[in-house]
C-alpha cells in the first residue's frame, strides 16, 4: 500500500493502492497512503492536494472514504482547508522547549520560514491589576504596553502583549518595535532576562483574538501569561501570549529537586513571552 517514490500530485499514476482484501476500511487506508506521503516529504509543506474526485477515482472508491481521510488529517493537524483554494499540507509545528529562556522572535526564525511581526498597539498607560502587582509597582504608575502579531509564512501564529514598566525603560515607544524585544532591552537598556515564572492553559478566541489570528469566535488558543525578570532578580515585564494551538507544541523536562521532590508547577516558560 506504500506510494511510489516517483509519484507527484500533477502525474496519471496513482499514488497507491487499495488493499481490497484488508480488514482495514478503505478510509483508514487512504489516510494511512496520504499520511506516509506527508511524513516521507512527497507532500511537502505548502503542498495543494488534488481534488477529492480524483483521489476516488485513482484508488477505485468513491468519494465518501477519500473525504472520510482527509477530513481526519485536517482534524489531526496534517491538512488544512481554504475555501475556494483545495486543501493543502499544514507547515510543521513551531517546537519550542519550555525551560529557555529565549526570544520568541528567534524561536521563530529558527524554522527557516519567514517571519514578521506587526505592531498593534504601543501605549502608556496607568498600571493596575493584574500587570502592576505582578511587576510591584503602584496602582496609576505608568506602564508601556505593547500588542504585536506575529507571523510565520504569512499566516498569524501567535498574538503578543508585552507590559513593562516606564520608569525602567524611559524612550521605549519611540523605538523600533518591529524585531525581538528582548534583544532591544539588552542592547539599549542593558536588561537581561534571566528568570520566568508562566502559566500555561487553554482558552477561547474572544472576537478581537479571532480576527487578528483569523481563527473563529470561540477557537481554543493556547495562553502563556507570566512574569519575566532581569539579571537582577526584578520583574521587569508581565507578558501574555495567545498561541494558534495547532501550531505550536512544548517540551517540558522534569528533573527532580533535592529535598523537595518534583515541583507542582511548570516553571520559566520563557521561550512563550512576547520578544
Amino acid at each position: 500500500m506504500r506510494p511510489s517514490a516517483s509519484w507527484d500530485p500533477s502525474s496519471t499514476e496513482p499514488p497507491g493502492e487499495i488493499d481490497r482484501g484488508s480488514s482495514l476500511p478503505y478510509h483508514e487506508q487512504i489516510y494511512r497512503l496520504l499520511l506516509d506521503m506527508i511524513v516521507s516529504g512527497r507532500l511537502v509543506p505548502g503542498g495543494k492536494l488534488m481534488q477529492e474526485k480524483e483521489y476516488a477515482a485513482r484508488l477505485g472508491v468513491s468519494l465518501a472514504p477519500v473525504r472520510q481521510a482527509i477530513l481526519a488529517l485536517v482534524k489531526d493537524g496534517y491538512l488544512t482547508r481554504t475555501r475556494g483554494r483545495g486543501t493543502y499540507v499544514r507547515e510543521a509545528k513551531v517546537g519550542t522547549r519550555i525551560q529557555l529562556l529565549s526570544s520568541f522572535t528567534a524561536t521563530l526564525k529558527a524554522t527557516g520560514l519567514p517571519t514578521a511581526m506587526r505592531v498593534l498597539t504601543a501605549e502608556t498607560i496607568p498600571a493596575g491589576d493584574p500587570a502592576g502587582e505582578a511587576l510591584r509597582i503602584p496602582d496609576g504608575a505608568e506602564l508601556f504596553r505593547l500588542r504585536r502579531v506575529a507571523f510565520l509564512a504569512g499566516e498569524p501564529v501567535g498574538l503578543l502583549t508585552a507590559s513593562l514598566p516606564v520608569s525602567l525603560f524611559p524612550g521605549l515607544p519611540g523605538m523600533d518595535l518591529s524585531g525581538s524585544l528582548y534583544h532591544l532591552l539588552e542592547e539599549r537598556y542593558g536588561t537581561v532576562m534571566t528568570f520566568a515564572r508562566n502559566v500555561i492553559e487553554v482558552v477561547r478566541a474572544l472576537p478581537e483574538q479571532a480576527t487578528h489570528l483569523q481563527v473563529p469566535v470561540g477557537e481554543a488558543l493556547l495562553r502563556v501569561q507570566g512574569v519575566t525578570h532581569d539579571q537582577h532578580g526584578t520583574p521587569v515585564e508581565f507578558s501574555q501570549v495567545l498561541y494558534q494551538a495547532d501550531r505550536f507544541r512544548f517540551e517540558i523536562e522534569s528533573h527532580p529537586q533535592r529535598g523537595a521532590g518534583f515541583p507542582a508547577r511548570a516553571a520559566g516558560l520563557p521561550d512563550d513571552a512576547p520578544h
